[in-house]
């Protein structure tokens, strides 16, 4: 019962300590925060442009292939379930980027990246099926049992590269 009586105590003092207790000490910290200066949005998207051209860090991105999203960087394989119709040595160009980033910034599309921004491109390895997965169905005291057999087809695909093709917010050149 003490114990409760001092926590209670404590808490008290805190709310009542001062001019103001609490919440002065919560405007006293918001004052210093806006005293600090805070890069406008411009500096932010010029920081990452040049960040861009350096080309300094590895690239990665989250893209949506599918059905499922992965995070790919340059140099990975995915083995992708399902039917799929590019064949083996085709290269392709993934379009779906949720995400895009590198270790100092990020950029995150609602729900896509800007097309055109995002770049990745990757190659088909092999096709083949997956190994076998045994379905086992069995009802006690019935002489019921069943097993199935399924191979799904899978897709193993390289990812070539991930790049940042245009500068963030330029406008983008119209083909004709």
């Amino acid at each position: 019962m003490s114990l409760i009586r001092a926590g209670l105590q404590k808490i008290s003092n805190v709310f009542s300590s001062g001019a103001g207790g609490i919440l002065s000490r919560f405007s006293s910290n918001l004052a210093t925060l806006e005293n600090k200066t805070v890069d406008t949005k411009k500096d932010v998207i010029a920081t990452c442009n040049k960040i861009i051209e350096e080309n300094k860090s590895r690239n990665f991105a989250i893209i949506h292939l599918l059905g499922k999203q992965w995070r790919v960087t340059d140099g990975d394989l995915l083995v992708v379930e399902g039917y799929w119709p590019p064949n083996i040595g085709d290269k392709i160009t993934l379009d779906k980027v949720l995400l895009a980033a590198t270790k100092d910034f990020s950029l995150i599309g609602r729900p896509l990246v800007q097309p055109g921004l995002v770049t990745i491109t990757a190659t088909i390895i092999s096709k083949g099926l997956s190994h076998t997965r045994t379905h086992f169905k069995k009802k006690r005291r019935k002489q019921f049992m069943r097993i199935n057999f399924q191979r799904a087809q899978q897709t193993m695909l390289r990812i070539n590269s991930v790049e940042i093709a245009n500068k963030i917010n330029d406008v983008p050149k119209n083909e004709f």
